[in-house]
């Protein structure tokens, strides 16, 4: 008997195995076909929250995955393409979506699936670069197989001792089993995973209907729960996403438990009456459920969506840093007006300069007070530069031949500016990297305060526009190539022995320094270029 446990607990764990990693190599290839073009196709989609409910169907029923899609809409919030009130009814449609995957189990495409694997698994060994949707059928092939292992292995449970009493111990009280799918839902991380196993224990008959729904509800609510745990090590806007899926998943749990308990009172016909009447076998009978589970919980956030969306932005509003990050200027609106645009996305990059010296002011701030906690500046600004690229590639569709000059110009620019926060921010580690050395701190701090003031002195340039103003910038900021390489050697050199660490930190920071100050003249050099042909185009003839 106690081998035929662990053979048992071998193909259930074999099964979740490949169940996972199966998910885990869909929803990779996936999002290798889910590029700029998908982000924009979804971005589109949420101008109509029931074109974007559609496409989040579309999008779970393919990816079978909720968290992979929570995080897809997580991160284009936070990349400023759509709001958190845009992205809820694609969650919700998700979650729909995702309901396929329980149908599927219970259909006999074993021959399919065996199929699949093979064809896909030899393309993608034999090929030298094989497309990413060969990937996706294996991955979904190894997601339905380990799904069937799980199922196959199910009916043997009731042969082990320990499994019968406690199956026995909850098939008769639907509370118990309903924690029981909430606790199951918490450790594999997959609803849909507990409620397939709990529907291939009902048809092996281990468990009874009723026992079985209480499950599904449970491994939902748990699902639910475990979104939450996943939220903690988020704050603003993305955890706002994040708890309205989490409500999602408890209301409609909570909700749908105390109807389940009036019809068993009560003899009221609803869902269990509802699903036993359906002509079909009694596991797609009980794959009903869990599209119910959804589809009553999407209508009910749906309708709910914006009383609860305020009580959640209450409680969990967006962080400063968040506010930074954002677009001010180029919104979606002005988006059909190149011309505008245009000159919006001037003034975005404008401020973007202006937040430069965060990344300075952030180094000070550590030293004069080591011990308080301060978010990443350069976080905040390496999202406020996605935002802005995203807008200029959206708005580069739209803008005609008149524009294209300045929109080639703002994209060059927004390019260097990018490379320059980089290069700002690894010259500000070296600066931190040096802090506690005696023999580089004090040049470091010189060092600071000279990119610091090149930085200001670009700033009041930039905003000024002005063409002597640029110039003047522009030669102040020449190559440091020949001064870098004289400090390196006159720190080598000194009296003061310089450490393997102190050496490496020392070239990192002269080559950060020499980075940066280039970065700068270049953009300053694409300003000043543009500035020319603005002169030119309106000087007299």
């Amino acid at each position: 008997m106690e081998v035929d446990a662990l053979t048992i607990a071998g193909e259930m764990l074999a099964g979740l195995g490949l169940f996972f990693i199966g998910i885990q190599h869909l929803s990779g290839h996936l999002r290798e076909m889910t590029g700029r073009k998908f982000r924009m196709m979804i971005k589109g989609a949420t101008r109509s929250p029931f074109i974007s409910a559609a496409a989040g169907a579309l999008l779970g029923a393919t990816m079978q995955t909720g968290s992979a899609i929570t995080f897809i809409l997580v991160s284009m919030v936070s990349a400023g393409m759509i709001t958190v009130d845009r992205s809820l009814p694609v969650r919700l449609g998700a979650a729909v979506g995702t309901s396929t995957m329980v149908f599927v189990a219970t259909l006999d495409i074993q021959l399919f699936i065996l199929f699949l694997l093979g064809v896909s698994g030899v393309l993608i060994a034999q090929l030298r670069s094989p497309k990413p949707i060969l990937g996706v059928f294996f991955g979904g092939g190894l997601m339905f197989f380990g799904l069937q292992m799980v199922g196959g292995s199910a009916s043997a449970l009731t042969d082990l001792a320990w499994f019968h009493d406690m199956i026995i111990g909850v098939d008769h009280v639907p509370l118990a089993a309903f924690l029981l799918g909430a606790v199951l839902s918490i450790i594999v991380q997959s609803p849909q995973s507990v409620a397939i196993l709990a529907i291939a224990l009902t048809g092996a008959e281990v468990l009874n209907s009723w026992t079985t729904i209480a499950i599904i509800y449970g491994s939902n609510f748990g699902g639910g729960l475990s979104t939450y745990l996943l939220s903690a090590g988020f704050k603003g806007t993305s955890r706002q996403i994040m708890i309205f899926q989490t409500l999602f998943n408890v209301l409609t749990g909570s909700v749908l438990l105390l109807l389940f308990y009036a019809e068993r009172l009560s003899g009221a016909p609803l869902v269990h009456a509802l699903v036993m009447s359906l002509a079909l076998p009694l596991e797609q009978q009980l794959a009903v459920v869990y599209l119910i589970f959804n589809v009553f919980g999407a209508v009910m956030m749906f309708v709910l969506r914006r009383p609860i969306l305020d009580w959640i932005e209450k409680r969990w509003p967006p962080s400063a840093e968040e506010e930074i990050a954002r677009l001010r200027f180029l919104k979606d609106h002005v988006m059909d007006e190149p011309a505008l645009a245009l000159e919006l996305a001037e003034k975005e990059q404008l401020r973007f300069v202006g937040l430069l010296q965060d990344n300075i002011d952030a180094v000070r701030l550590e030293e004069d007070d080591e011990g308080a906690a301060r978010s990443d500046p350069a976080e905040v600004l390496s999202c406020l530069h996605e935002a802005l690229e995203n807008a200029l590639k959206e708005l580069s569709y739209r803008v005609g031949v008149g524009g294209s000059e300045q929109m080639i110009s703002l994209a060059n620019r927004n390019q260097i500016l990018g490379s320059l926060q980089q290069s700002l921010a690894e010259f500000c580690d070296s600066v931190r990297a040096i802090r506690n050395s005696e023999a580089l701190a004090p040049l470091g701090s010189i060092f600071l305060e000279s990119v610091d003031a090149l930085l200001g002195v670009t700033i009041d340039g930039v905003q000024s526009g002005k063409r002597a103003d640029l110039e003047q910038i522009w030669q102040a900021s020449h190559s440091r190539s020949e001064q870098m390489r004289k400090v390196r050697a006159r720190s080598l050199a000194g009296d003061t022995a310089l450490a393997e660490d102190e050496r490496l930190d020392l070239i990192s920071l002269t080559n950060g320094l020499e980075r940066t100050i280039w970065l700068l003249h270049e953009y300053i050099g694409e300003l000043r270029e543009r500035a020319e042909q603005d002169h030119s185009h309106v000087a007299p003839t």
